[in-house]
């Protein structure tokens, strides 16, 4: 069974976004475009992250008009999002919106995992 891994950059004061729900303080410090690759989780077969977090890359990173990007970043990684909401999937990715507990979704969450690790982004409220 792999391991549940939470690897994250926050803020001093815990927060993960900032008051707009964004995460591009994360790419405005020095080496953020080119981050050591030796630093990500290695072998992980399944994200878990919450809508904000989910949303905020979809926009960021334009994978709804180019879902292709997400297959060059995300190829063979399934994506739990937990939400209320019906939110955008990318053409031809993995993504599960799931609402409910953690508890609830984690044995189905390490059986698509498998041997792999599971890497949780974020958002704060899901890792709480």
């Amino acid at each position: 069974m792999g391991k549940i891994i939470f690897d994250a950059a926050v803020t001093l004061n815990g927060y993960l976004a900032d008051e707009n729900h964004s995460l591009q303080w994360l790419f405005d410090v020095p080496g953020a475009h080119e981050p050591d690759p030796d630093l990500l989780p290695k072998n992980v077969g399944v994200h878990v992250e919450g809508a904000n977090t989910y949303m905020w890359l979809i926009e960021n990173e334009g994978f709804i008009e180019n879902p292709q990007k997400w297959q060059e970043y995300y190829r063979g990684i399934t994506t739990y999002v937990f939400t209320s909401r019906d939110l955008p999937i990318p053409e031809g990715a993995d993504v599960r919106l799931v609402n409910g507990s953690v508890e609830e979704y984690l044995p189905e969450i390490r059986e698509t995992a498998g041997e792999k690790n599971i890497w949780v982004l974020g958002g704060g409220e899901l890792l709480g």
